[in-house]
């Protein structure tokens, strides 16, 4: 409902003393505001305004209670005192003139912020108008402090360790304090498997429900419908489970019962995954001096793990990790794959694992609060999506070594194993699919390698690596085209629709792509041989039902089978990776390499059945007729090798592709060929295009993503300060404008500090700094943004609590640092009372009177403002006096090496000891990506 500015300035009146609320967090309940009678209660106000911190969302991001999103501000005095409604989107860092305060911040809005950042904050507070740049949290889209997170850990622990030296109590919360990890691990380990048994089991039910339906209860899948023991694929003579075409008389149609309600179920399943997908949209409000426009995010879009890699590099984004987050690209991940389209959960599970790693972190304030623990907790839960998603624990610690990890302590890899396993065996013990292991399969091989075929595994290699680099190319063309076109870019379903017709159509005439690709995998990668067996559609190519024994002739049908299902995946991947629903690149891309590698086999056994000396000469084998003979190649191991070489040369994955390959095989003489052929694919795939897909993505996106195992070769002359003044050139007010000095006071208003902000976040970073100086030389410290911001906030809802109209001073360096300076006749604002309270201000430890409510209850209500109001204007408290410091004359690669390895946000640039300006690591990250641009 509207409400005008007659009616609110009757209700508030130009002294804006709003009216009692009171605030619920679940202990009790007690006002928030006061009146003359009331004396406000110090312990609310403490919870309000002194615990809300950086990670908290913004106390004034969210509009006010009107429809149209309106704030209002408070005017000058002189102009009458009234109030001005003011029609502004959500507060964001562009704003240049930001009114001072909403109409009215409720505390129950100030507990719905609380609890929806524990909850996750899958959405914003609230929606209102909102901008595309407008962020919801203090710390969105900032870079976190890795060496400010260290310090902060090691000053608790040492706190904690003197305490449990006095006393046993200590000792107690120290050793509870010291498994926490453990035990969060433990959780995160049980949730994932948790999460992966209910998307495996409602995945295999729509999948099976796409042909027909179990007919003793709809809600089992074809294999618990007909209690088969082993995954199969070959036909099942099952009475319990009826297919359409038996339920629908086919002669009564034209076109096939079956196709007709396979590819109904393949749209509808497409449209709701995509639906779902198209609701978790955010923005992403960096400045891109590649686009105009801000980029738009789907949090549930994609494997995520291109972000997940850039979170774990110390970039923060809000809602991708969050419960909304997690919810909807679960729901939606299990509807796309139903659809059957060429996509993946593996990538996806990285995500989702990582999602719940964040969430069950908030239930230890010691690593919620802590960035670096956080992260490294996060690395944990990303392993355990890919054991989940492998059944490779080995390769799953690889993996987020060698794929997503930043900073990783080495007495972190343990936790990483660890959390890995607990996964598996959670898992193990849910037994989704019933045969009593983890994964969907798991094949052996026992035969052996001629060296002839280390020449195929070369072949193999280098087809991948040239797969690997031109998919890489043909999706960032794609996505520059035929994205882009109006018809598209701004309707994603209708791209998901299309794709998932021409899914329809192409797969369900071929026997080899109109099943889900993970059992389609198992196929190819099971190998056909003597004792072994064999998988669904090797069975046709059997005489007389020997096993290992091959018809000629169906070898050859088969052979055609096969290559058209190659032709059907290669276009379909191509043209289904980026569309608007969850999808991984590695089981698709692992299933072309299978059917690459699983033809050449088959060409090679026909070679050895037309020429039978070939046969003898390469792979020491014999044959008795032309008509009856026996394998000469394990098909199986070359569609496994195939699977490992493709994936490689998207994702540049090495050890730890080998790792998972060898885990899944359990086969020791075929680990050598694995690694070759992965290897191979590397060096092809680098020479045409160095980068891997999930790089180019990272590059698109623009995230602030510091590769940290490049070196790039840096122009020797560049130095340091050559880079510094290369950003103060474009913008002669971006360093000048950044730097505060201090000369006379070390006190400044705060509104003009909020000005400056504003200037300086329009033109630079969403998390840049303020560098305090003193006699424009002398370095006193860094004070970040995002804490700026926070802090600022804290005492627009402090002038709006109280009443307080004129502005006021806030204090940036102690006044010791400038002799016997005073205050200068401004701070006069900064007082409830004409009395001179300079000396109560400064008499004791205000900060820490205000967390003790016991000395509180002795003071008058003008005290407790008083101390409330030092605490918030003492910004000494924030501003960060040991930053990094470099010498202007330091070469890049010394740049590079302290951001990469130390993760700090700033350098702070002396030129033989004189302050010059403070280089970002956002600017050098822009520096790197203008210098190495994707040749592309």
């Amino acid at each position: 409902m509207h409400s005008s500015e007659d009616d609110v300035s009757k209700n508030t009146g130009p002294k804006l003393k709003p009216k009692l609320s009171t605030i619920s967090l679940g202990v009790s309940t007690q006002p928030l505001c006061y009146d003359e009678s009331h004396v406000p209660s110090q312990r609310l106000l403490d919870v309000t305004l002194s615990s809300v911190d950086t990670r908290s969302p913004r106390l004034f991001a969210a509009p006010a209670d009107l429809e149209d999103g309106g704030y209002f501000d408070v005017e000058d005095v002189q102009q009458g005192g009234s109030l001005r409604s003011v029609s502004s989107p959500n507060f964001d860092a562009y704003t240049p003139t930001r009114p001072t305060m909403p109409r009215f911040l409720t505390s129950s809005r100030l507990t719905a912020g609380f609890l929806s950042g524990f909850l996750g904050a899958g959405k914003s507070l609230h929606s209102g108008a909102g901008g595309e740049n407008s962020i919801n949290y203090y710390d969105d889209f900032s870079i976190s402090d890795s060496i400010n997170s260290t310090i902060e850990l090691s000053a608790e622990q040492h706190e904690l360790e003197r305490r449990a030296a006095k006393s046993l109590k200590w000792k107690l919360i120290l050793f509870y304090y010291s498994l926490q990890e453990w035990i969060l691990i433990v959780i995160i380990a049980f949730l994932s498997s948790l999460l992966a048994y209910v998307i495996n089991k409602s995945e295999s039910l729509l999948i099976d429900l796409k042909r027909g339906y179990c007919s003793t209860n709809i809600f089992k899948n074809k294999h618990d419908c007909c209690h088969i023991a082993e995954l199969k694929t070959e036909t099942i003579n099952c009475s319990d489970y009826k297919l359409w075409s038996e339920l629908l008389h086919t002669s009564k149609f034209i076109v096939s019962p079956e196709f007709l309600i396979f590819l109904l179920l393949t749209l509808s399943l497409a449209y709701m995954s995509v639906k779902l997908t198209l609701t978790t949209k955010t923005h992403n409000p960096l400045p891109n001096p590649r686009k105009s426009n801000a980029d738009v995010i789907y949090t549930a879009y994609g494997s995520g793990v291109p972000e997940v890699k850039t979170i774990l590099s110390g970039f923060i984004i809000r809602r991708f990790l969050g419960t909304y987050t997690l919810f909807l690209k679960s729901v939606a991940l299990v509807l796309a794959i139903a659809s059957g389209m060429a996509i993946g959960k593996e990538g996806p599970y990285v995500h989702l694992s990582t999602c719940i790693g964040n969430i069950c972190a908030r239930l230890f304030t010691k690593i919620n609060t802590n960035s670096l623990l956080k992260r490294q907790i996060l690395s944990a839960s990303a392993s355990a999506g890919v054991a989940l998603a492998f059944g490779s624990p080995l390769g799953a610690v690889l993996f987020t070594i060698e794929e997503v990890s930043y900073y990783l302590p080495v007495d972190h890899l343990f936790r990483i194993f660890f959390c890995a396993i607990m996964s598996i065996l959670f898992l193990k013990f849910l037994n989704p699919y019933q045969t009593g292991r983890a994964v969907l399969f798991e094949v052996s091989y026992t035969s052996d390698w001629r060296p002839f075929e280390l020449l195929c595994f070369v072949i193999i290699g280098t087809a991948g690596g040239i797969h690997g680099s031109l998919f890489c190319k043909f999706t960032s063309w794609w996505g520059r085209t035929f994205r882009n076109h109006r018809l598209i870019k701004n309707f994603p379903a209708r791209e998901v629709i299309l794709v998932a017709f021409l899914t329809g159509i192409l797969t369900f005439s071929n026997s080899a792509t109109n099943r889900s690709t993970t059992e389609l995998l198992t196929d190819l990668a099971t190998p056909c041989e003597q004792g072994s067996s064999c998988p669904s559609f090797d069975n046709q190519l059997m005489v007389d039902g020997k096993r290992g024994v091959l018809d000629y002739v169906k070898l050859k049908q088969e052979f055609g089978v096969l290559f058209g299902a190659l032709w059907i995946k290669l276009i379909l991947t191509a043209v289904t990776f980026g569309i608007k629903v969850p999808s991984g690149i590695y089981v698709p891309s692992m299933v072309l390499g299978a059917l690459f590698g699983r033809l050449l086999a088959m060409f090679l056994q026909i070679l050895c059945v037309k020429y039978p000396s070939l046969s003898l000469l390469l792979f020491d084998r014999t044959f008795k007729t032309i008509g009856e003979v026996e394998t000469c190649v394990d098909f199986g191991i070359y569609a496994m090798i195939g699977a490992g070489s493709f994936m490689a040369g998207i994702t540049r994955m090495n050890v730890t592709l080998a790792t998972i390959l060898f885990e899944l095989t359990s086969s020791y003489t075929y680990v050598l060929p694995i690694s070759i052929s992965i290897a191979v694919s590397n060096w092809v795939a680098s020479l045409i295009e160095k980068k891997s897909l999930y790089e180019l993505l990272i590059w698109k996106n623009d995230y602030p993503f510091l590769d940290n195992r490049r070196v790039p070769s840096f122009d020797p002359k560049m130095t340091l300060k050559d880079l510094l003044f290369l950003h103060e050139r474009k913008d002669t007010s971006l360093i000048n404008g950044s730097t505060i000095d201090i000369v006379e006071s070390g006190f400044i208003k705060a509104n003009d500090l909020r000005r400056q902000m504003n200037i300086l976040r329009s033109k630079s970073l969403i998390d840049g700094c303020f560098t305090i100086v003193k006699n424009s030389s002398i370095l006193v410290g860094v004070l970040p943004l995002n804490k700026l911001e926070l802090q600022l906030d804290k005492i627009d809802q402090f002038k709006f609590e109280f009443s307080i109209e004129n502005d006021l001073l806030v204090k940036l360096a102690d006044s010791k640092d400038f002799g016997d300076a005073k205050l200068n006749s401004d701070s006069v604002s900064n007082t409830l009372s004409k009395n001179d309270i300079h000396s109560k201000t400064h008499s004791s430890n205000l900060y820490d009177d205000l967390e003790n409510p016991l000395k509180l209850e002795q003071c008058s209500k003008e005290e407790i403002v008083i101390r409330l109001m030092s605490s918030l204007t003492d910004f000494t408290r924030i501003i960060d006096h040991h930053p990094l410091l470099l010498e202007a004359s330091s070469p890049l690669s010394l740049v590079l090496m302290v951001f990469s390895r130390l993760g700090n946000r700033e350098i702070c640039v002396l030129d033989k000891g004189v302050f010059i300006g403070t280089l970002h690591k956002k600017f050098f990250i822009d520096y790197l990506k203008n210098e190495d641009k994707p040749n592309n």
